[in-house]
């Protein structure tokens, strides 16, 4: 496992731990070691998801009770709901590929979470960062990238 693995399941066991108890995810950190397990730029990766995510949490829980069809986000298991919000924090905010964050989350789901919900959190994941916005041409059309015309629902 590499380090930007361990970094992105060390921030969550540290949101999932001020979740619970209340506390400041720096604190949090702090206590589970984060000044002596790693070294300082990958210390600026978990700082930078961090604050990505507290810094714009209304409008990640906005994208993701988007994203989900047939369920409410006050449903999501805590992990689950972390997981996705340092997700898409991670891709929106401090430009890490589509790609890698959704590889790594699901990874990350089938370690920590749920059975089945690596599968889920693939389909919310690529829904918000690879369906959604990000794909829009840049003057608003939504014609995708690759130039193709949606397809029209009957």
């Amino acid at each position: 496992m590499g380090v930007r693995a361990k970094a992105r399941k060390f921030l969550l066991q540290c949101r999932y731990a001020a979740d619970l108890s209340g506390s400041s995810v720096p604190a949090c950190m702090e206590d589970l070691g984060f000044s002596t397990l790693f070294d300082p730029e990958t210390r600026a990766l978990i700082r930078g998801v961090a604050e990505a995510c507290e810094e714009n949490r209304a409008g990640i829980s906005e994208l993701v009770g988007g994203a989900l069809t047939n369920w409410s986000p006050d449903r999501l298991f805590p992990i689950t709901r972390l997981l996705l919000e340092q997700s898409v924090a991670e891709a929106r905010f401090l430009g890490t590929p589509a790609p890698v964050v959704i590889r790594e989350a699901v990874r990350i789901a089938e370690e920590f979470d749920q059975p089945g919900s690596g599968a889920f959190i693939n389909g919310v994941l690529h829904r918000i960062l690879v369906d959604g916005e990000d794909r829009r041409a840049p003057d608003g059309d939504a014609r995708r990238r690759s130039g193709r015309t949606p397809r029209r629902r009957r």
